[in-house]
C-alpha cells in the first residue's frame, strides 16, 4: 500500500513489473536484488481507494511517486482490489544495517560514539566538515534519545578513526 494526503491506499497490478518491486524495496530499505511484484491480491485484497495504476518505473527512482503512473479517475482497476499488486523484497543474509540507519560507535555509553550511516548495505562513516550541535540533535532524535536542548558533538575523529567509506560529507 502507499499512503498519499495521509490515507492509505493499494496499487493496481496492471503492467506492475519486478523492476517497479525494486523501487518499493529500495524506499523500505531492503536489497532491490531478486524484488518480485505479485498480481491478483496474492497476499491478500487492500481495502479503501486503489490509489496508482500503470505504474511504470526505471529502477532507480526512490519512490513509486517519481514513476510514471496513473492516479485519481483515470485509474482502470477492472476487477478492483482483487488486482492488487504485493511485492517480495530480498532482505540482507547478514542484517547489516537498513538504508539511512545511525548509529554511535566507540563512546563509553550508548549515548556517545563516532556517527556512521547505512547506505547501500555498508555502514560508513560523516566527515565532520560543517558539523555542529543542531546534527548532532538529530541524530539523537533519530536514535531515539529524549533530549531537550542541543546534541554535544566532537569533531577530528574524538572516538577513534572509522573504516570503509565516508558517506556523508558538509552535512547541514
Amino acid at each position: 500500500e502507499i499512503c498519499l494526503s495521509n490515507e492509505w491506499g493499494t496499487i493496481c497490478d496492471d503492467v506492475f513489473t519486478s523492476v517497479d518491486a525494486q523501487v518499493v524495496c529500495r524506499k523500505l530499505g531492503y536489497l532491490t536484488t531478486d524484488a518480485l511484484a505479485f498480481s491478483g491480491a496474492h497476499f491478500g485484497t487492500g481495502t479503501g481507494d486503489i490509489f496508482l495504476d500503470n505504474v511504470g518505473c526505471i529502477g532507480t527512482e526512490s519512490s513509486l511517486l517519481d514513476c510514471s503512473y496513473v492516479s485519481g479517475s483515470n485509474i482502470y482497476c477492472y476487477y478492483g482490489h482483487s488486482e492488487d499488486v504485493g511485492v517480495r523484497c530480498q532482505v540482507n543474509a547478514t542484517g547489516n544495517c537498513t538504508y539511512g540507519e545511525v548509529r554511535l560507535v566507540g563512546g563509553n555509553t550508548q549515548f556517545e560514539g563516532r556517527v556512521e550511516v547505512c547506505i547501500d548495505d555498508q555502514w560508513g562513516t560523516v566527515c565532520d566538515d560543517s558539523w555542529g550541535s543542531l546534527d548532532a540533535t538529530v541524530v539523537c532524535k533519530q536514535l531515539g534519545f529524549a533530549y531537550t536542548g542541543y546534541g554535544k558533538y566532537y569533531i577530528g575523529a574524538h572516538f577513534g578513526p572509522g573504516s570503509g567509506k565516508i558517506w556523508l560529507d558538509d552535512v547541514a
